[in-house]
């Protein structure tokens, strides 16, 4: 009678553990970033001396890249420092965003737990392990010894039935998840993804799904280990692992089902995530900047799909259309493929890999007035510059055909 979480953790513990119980287990992968990252290495220097499991951690200089003042570089320099010292792997900026890299790293493993230093650590779901964010406190304890506290989250199930449409992604996913639950439905709650219509979600849609999932108040999200996860794995040296799956009578604190095959491009209207509407409602709403990219959408599927709608065309005057692979590896495949190329020619500017606006630090921020298609995750009013500016969440989908009409649209969708 136990979820996949539940399972997660009772093998862990070495016992049975259910929805509720506080633990304290071993972690086996943590990232932390140039944010909050700077907090955990002073707080870690007042605990212990030695990084008990070095190869585990993964050190990312991503929201303040490239770097935009002193007091940034001086915590780099921090990072960097503690790094080499410790043998920890450093990401350096431009190098590729926290989240994808984790997933590239082979660190996350399924049925294990990984957790990290951001709200959107819950991204590795995707490759079925449990993953949360924490705190700086709790990131340098888990340096010192491996270990750290949970409360296991109770777990709402989701049933994805039906045959998924090519134009439907990870973001619309999401989207009609927060328009279900709200913003705060899933509260210190865990997600577990199944249902006929999982297969046919590719894994690059399946870590935006568990990505903003923190965005209903989520603790975590968890996809099955599957023929979907085991290629990812197996392509970055991960072979014969089992993962977990729940039991058929396991208790769950909601059930959801949801017939993808009815299912239309989504947009979330600023300045709530959880207001998420038909693409097709919003055709009057003109566009100034369309950001392609971020941990939560700047994957090789995502600016791939994007670049092919995009390909031969050009980007309508007056958009600024800018992109951010996730990390070199996906670049690199962009490139190769000539997705780059055909954004580029279309009127795109490409950036480097790294968060870009999203975090709302520096680069292709909003002035007084403006209005922004982002696949990105929050819409919050002065995310992405100006406190008078909009941001539209969508798919790559609908970022690239509103970035071709100037206005926000899903005509030129894919079929």
């Amino acid at each position: 009678m136990a979820t996949a979480v539940e399972k997660i953790f009772s093998a862990k513990a070495g016992r049975p553990i259910k929805a509720g119980d506080i633990v304290v287990v071993e972690v086996d992968a943590c990232m932390i970033h140039d944010v909050n990252g700077p907090t955990a290495v002073k707080n870690f220097a007042q605990i212990a001396k030695t990084v008990k499991s070095p190869a585990h951690h993964l050190i990312v200089l991503d929201h303040f890249a490239p770097c935009p003042n002193a007091a940034a570089g001086n915590n780099h320099l921090l990072l960097r420092r503690f790094a080499k010292e410790h043998g920890i792997r450093l990401v350096d900026v431009c190098k590729g965003v926290c989240h994808q890299k984790m997933l590239e790293s082979g660190k996350v493993r399924p049925g294990g737990i990984a957790v990290g230093t951001d709200s959107h650590s819950c991204t590795y779901g995707a490759l079925n392990a449990f993953s949360t964010g924490v705190g700086a406190a709790e990131a340098a304890v888990i340096f010192a010894c491996d270990q750290c506290w949970f409360k296991v989250p109770p777990t709402i199930r989701v049933e994805f039935v039906g045959k998924l449409p090519r134009k439907i992604l990870g973001k619309d996913l999401a989207l009609e998840l927060l328009r279900i639950l709200g913003e705060a439905g899933a509260s210190y709650q865990c997600m577990e993804f199944g249902g006929e219509a999982v297969a046919d979600i590719s894994f690059d849609s399946r870590a935006t799904l568990c990505n903003m999932m923190i965005e209903a108040g989520a603790k975590g999200a968890i996809m099955p280990c599957d023929e979907v996860a085991r290629r990812w794995l197996a392509a970055y040296g991960v072979t014969g692992e089992a993962g977990v799956e729940p039991d058929g009578d396991a208790e769950y604190s909601r059930r959801i089902t949801i017939d993808v095959s009815q299912m239309r491009p989504l947009v979330a209207v600023p300045p709530r995530i959880d207001h998420a509407v038909a693409a097709e409602e919003l055709e009057k709403v003109r566009v100034d900047q369309v950001v392609l990219g971020s941990c939560t959408n700047g994957r090789y599927e995502d600016i791939a799909l994007a670049a092919e709608i995009l390909r031969g065309k050009r980007v309508a005057d007056g958009v600024r259309l800018l992109v951010y692979p996730a990390s070199p590896e996906v670049e690199a495949a962009l490139k190769a493929g000539g997705h780059l190329d055909a954004l580029t020619s279309a009127g795109a500017s490409v950036f480097p890999p790294s968060c870009g606006p999203c975090a709302g630090i520096h680069g292709g921020l909003l002035g007084d007035g403006e209005v922004a298609v982002s696949t990105t995750n929050r819409n919050l009013n002065g995310r992405m510059g100006s406190k008078d500016a909009r941001i539209y969440i969508a798919s790559p989908l609908v970022a690239a055909c509103s970035a071709l009409c100037g206005f926000i649209t899903d005509r030129e969708v894919l079929g």
